[in-house]
């Protein structure tokens, strides 16, 4: 660490935003202190989507590798309805000349998380402090400092900017005193991993696949050692009966028509949001990640939008920290990042959460008629799967002055 203690970007959360950013930064060779309110690095089976551009930002850290031996290749998705079956399916493959990666890898984000604090523990200009839940951040002129709950009691630390990826809970989004408009779905979705192999129970299944249906609609994700199977909630029932062994066990029975189809792994209840931050920066305090932006989980962008903030993030404070340019060019960080937040992530996911949920008989034969023709069309494939790559949108963001 330089002399000046101070001398340094502090970064407030340890998932997967806040450690990119970390690594990105002291690539630069930026000193970085991190802070993260657990005691240790944890297991949390939460976002396992990585597209092409995601892929390609891992890459250029040396740290693809880690999602690739430990993920699954998924080429192939697609749009199904529980009763008729393949409405449309998309290969990226025909991205190959776009993208060094031309598919979708399912991994588990805690994969990526432990090889990033391995490969962070090793840097000398990467101080990295467990224990530590930022409370409330403010600035001045020359810094900007965050106060922690620790196990020393109230401490309070200084740099010269600070990184907020402290989730959709945000202490320092809180501080910068923004709104974090949009709204909650009224459906929660009910999650389950199960080690029963779904490709038994339907033969034509692809390794990502989402599944209308006006009751009970379904996404289906091939994991390298297991399925996760996320579900609709049920009206009026209770979180923990939704998780219940034989709730969850005869809930899967019921749509896959095998019996034996356990859910040995994990069950969760989640709720949906779509909600983006009405200013990503004030001054010294900058927000990214949950914290600046939460979506429905249709379509597997949340933590990828996250990785992809701390990188432009990154990029841009780099640039400042050499002098290469002023800090209003933290300005053009917002401008970029909130676009894809609102015009891009939080339109697709809307759309995809509608399609997904969709009641009325004529909405669902309109929408599935507008993915056959899609899939039917190989321009038109091809220029939706840029959007769904998440490609098409990081590109016109990124172009943004």
């Amino acid at each position: 660490m330089p002399s000046n203690e101070h001398d340094r970007i502090i970064v407030a959360g340890g998932g997967p935003t806040g450690l990119i950013a970390a690594l990105s930064l002291a690539r630069q060779d930026i000193p970085v202190l991190l802070l993260e309110q657990q005691d240790a690095p944890r297991d949390h089976r939460r976002a396992t989507t990585f597209h092409p551009p995601t892929l390609e930002y891992l890459d250029d850290l040396g740290m693809v590798d880690k999602v690739l031996d430990d993920g699954r290749v998924t080429p192939v998705w697609q749009v199904r309805d529980r009763k008729e079956g393949v409405i449309a399916e998309f290969d990226l493959g025909a991205l190959k000349d776009e993208t060094r990666y031309p598919y979708r890898v399912q991994c588990e984000q805690m994969e990526l998380n432990r090889a990033l604090y391995a490969e962070l523990d090793g840097m000398a200009n990467v101080d990295i402090r467990f224990s530590h839940e930022v409370s409330g951040a403010d600035q001045d002129a020359d810094t900007a400092s965050v106060t922690a709950n620790t196990p020393d009691g109230e401490a309070r630390f200084t740099g010269r900017y600070v990184f907020g990826a402290d989730g959709a809970r945000s202490s320092v989004r809180k501080s910068i005193g923004v709104g974090f408009e949009g709204f909650t779905y009224d459906e929660k979705v009910v999650q389950y991993g199960t080690t029963f192999d779904v490709s038994a129970a339907m033969p034509d299944i692809a390794g990502v696949a989402y599944i209308s249906d006006p009751d009970e609609w379904c996404v289906i994700l091939h994991l390298p050692d297991y399925w996760r199977v996320t579900f609709s909630s049920r009206e009026g029932e209770p979180d923990d009966v939704a998780v219940r062994d034989d709730v969850a066990e005869a809930r899967m029975a019921a749509f896959f028509g095998a019996s034996g189809a356990t859910v040995e792994l994990h069950r969760n209840v989640w709720s949906i949001h779509q909600r983006v931050a009405e200013n990503f920066r004030k001054g010294r305090l900058i927000i990214g990640g949950d914290a600046a932006h939460i979506n429905s989980p249709m379509g597997g962008m949340g933590m990828n939008s996250g990785v992809h903030d701390a990188v432009n993030f990154a990029d841009k404070i780099g640039q400042v920290w050499r002098g290469e340019a002023g800090e209003d060019i933290l300005d053009r960080y917002t401008r970029q990042r909130r676009h894809v937040a609102l015009e891009d992530v939080r339109q697709q996911t809307i759309r995809n959460t509608k399609f997904i949920a969709e009641k009325d008989p004529d909405e669902r034969r309109k929408s599935q008629a507008e993915f056959r023709a899609i899939a039917e069309d190989p321009d038109k494939a091809f220029r939706f799967m840029m959007g769904s790559s998440m490609l098409a949108g990081l590109r016109a963001a990124n172009a943004l002055e």
